[in-house]
């Protein structure tokens, strides 16, 4: 054994190492012979550093040495982190002298499936690739097309090449260790075989994959501007890829399948692949609490507005798993937005709704997500039925807006809830009021006069510009995000309980804050005091009696 002490010892612990030959014999050792058992510094140890070195190798001999020789230990430790040697080894295979290429990622987008489904994968060589190599490989169940799937995240890029992929689950007592690898092509047809009680035959697959492929031709598609430049001709390899993926609940493991040229003669050869999963039960759940990820995504949500406020909300409603987000906003994106708003110089002069659904669309899986660049009560007029949507969420800021949609309410939406969202002058205090049919919002809009924190009124705080009404409320991209955090919580809490009754959910800022504004405002029985103007607080209402002045 060695100990080895790094440069900032003992603020890193000292490392321990073994003959690298125990590597997937033993657990806990990796691929170079250090020993990972979970050894933290303490604060002791600056003053001990002795005593630290004594630690680590009385927990190298109580957590492993002790154990080394117990094969149920050994296969119990290698099970229960088999997502972490899976990766060690497939990173040890890649330097193998004797391995096979296989595509520098593999993404797998995982739909619920039986016991074995067949797929689709979406390959790609880079232009000018010297050995005609995937870069990347993408599979997919048969209701994702891959390719399509690429283009969505900006991942094709390249010379496309088809391929197939077998999905096959493995029971969760079914234990994945070293020594229960498939280390061959039969030894792999033979767990496939008996895991799918005999029902799927690997061989059988194989051909027929092979077969089915030969016909399509390479694509290309997009390319940066430096690979045109380098663009030469693009030969695709010999056979399709071909992926084998089984599936522990959350955990995958994966094999490509190479075939040989004395096909009647010699099996298929197979090298282990290492899988990045880019579904959305683990994107954006890890698959945790499935069912509540399940509901949201049947979702579908509209949100008018996309200023500084509704752009940082529609993103967190995209990410908390709603299956359906359209937005809506009549405003271009300006230089001026920039400070506080989700969207950036790089989308100047661009519809802020089509250019962030572009991004979500992009950047979070499972999302039906569109931009309108429309004034909100026009576009509503013209799309909105009973039953096209299931929340409304507005936050235009508007008085006339939420005028106009408790008027239009029940022909337009019917029964749905829906929400309002604002913020008020200098961000001194933000509102998220939901409606339910039962107790809507009135007419008349009573945000001023019953819901607000104080009186301070919007003109007061504005600064105008040298322009046709034109003019700002100057507040920075710190104080928006702590409101539209607090909102996305509260509405993203009305998904899962669309049912609630109508409520005002408000965050408030102290009263040493608004003593600090350049002009005297009157405080309302909901701004908390308090001598730090830092200080906030949230408060509960229910709408009905804030609208009979209680």
């Amino acid at each position: 054994m060695r100990v080895a002490l790094l440069p900032d010892f003992p603020a890193s612990p000292c490392e321990l190492y073994v003959d690298k030959s125990h590597f997937l014999k033993v657990p806990h050792v990796e691929s170079d012979g250090h020993v990972c058992i979970g050894i933290a510094p303490i604060p002791e140890d600056y003053d001990d550093p002795v005593g630290a070195v004594k630690r680590a190798l009385r927990a190298f001999n109580g957590q492993l040495i002790g154990q080394a020789g117990d094969p149920q230990w050994i296969e119990e430790q290698f099970h229960s982190e088999r997502a972490s040697y899976w990766l060690h080894y497939c990173n040890s295979r890649r330097k193998a002298l004797d391995s096979r290429p296989v595509a520098k990622q593999t993404y797998v987008d995982f739909s619920a499936t039986g016991a074995w489904a067949e797929g689709t994968i979406a390959a790609y060589i880079p232009s000018g690739s010297k050995h005609r190599r995937y870069a990347l490989q993408i599979a997919t169940t048969a209701s994702v097309d891959p390719q399509e799937l690429a283009a969505r995240h900006n991942w094709a890029s390249g010379t496309l090449v088809r391929g197939s992929a077998l999905f096959v689950r493995l029971d969760d007592n079914e234990r994945w260790t070293p020594a229960s690898w498939p280390m061959s092509f039969k030894e792999l047809d033979m767990l496939v075989s008996r895991v799918t009680n005999h029902d799927c035959s690997l061989v059988n697959w194989a051909s027929r994959a092979v077969r089915g492929q030969e016909a399509i031709p390479p694509t290309k598609v997009k390319k940066s501007k430096k690979e045109r430049r380098n663009d030469g001709p693009e030969v695709p390899p010999g056979q399709p890829p071909l992926l084998v993926v089984l599936a522990q609940g959350g955990v995958m493991f994966g094999y490509q399948v190479f075939g040989t040229a004395m096909a009647l003669l010699q099996p298929p050869a197979v090298e282990p692949v290492f899988i990045t999963r880019v579904d959305a039960d683990w994107a954006l759940a890890r698959d945790h609490d499935l069912a509540l990820l399940h509901a949201r995504r049947k979702m579908r949500v509209l949100l008018l507005g996309n200023g500084s406020l509704g752009s940082p909300l529609a993103k967190a409603l995209a990410r908390s798993g709603i299956g359906q987000l359209d937005i809506v906003d009549a405003q271009l994106m300006g230089v001026e937005n920039t400070s506080r708003h989700e969207l950036g110089l790089s989308e100047v002069g661009q519809s802020k709704a089509h250019a962030l659904a572009r991004q979500l669309k992009a950047d979070v899986p499972g999302l039906n997500v569109r931009g309108y660049l429309a004034d909100a009560p026009t576009w509503v007029t013209k799309n909105c039925t009973p039953g096209a949507y299931d929340l409304v969420v507005e936050c235009t800021a508007e008085s006339t807006v939420r005028t106009f949609i408790s008027t239009m309410r029940s022909t337009l939406f019917g029964n749905i809830p829906i929400i309002h969202a604002w913020t008020e002058p200098l961000c001194s205090a933000g509102h998220v009021v939901l409606t339910q049919s039962a107790v809507p919002w009135p007419v008349d809009d009573p945000a001023d006069t019953l819901v607000n924190a104080s009186d301070l009124p919007a003109r007061d705080t504005r600064v105008d510009l040298p322009a046709c009404s034109d003019g700002f409320h100057p507040y920075g991209a710190a104080d928006i995000q702590l409101i539209a955090a607090f909102a996305a919580e509260r509405i993203i809490a009305v998904f899962d309980d669309i049912a609630q009754p109508s409520t005002i959910w408000s965050w408030v800022r102290s009263s040493a804050f608004f003593a600090t504004l350049p002009a005297p405002v009157t405080m309302r029985p909901i701004v908390p005091i308090s001598a730090s103007k830092s200080d906030s607080a949230t408060t509960t209402r229910e709408l009905s009696k804030v609208l009979r002045g209680e």
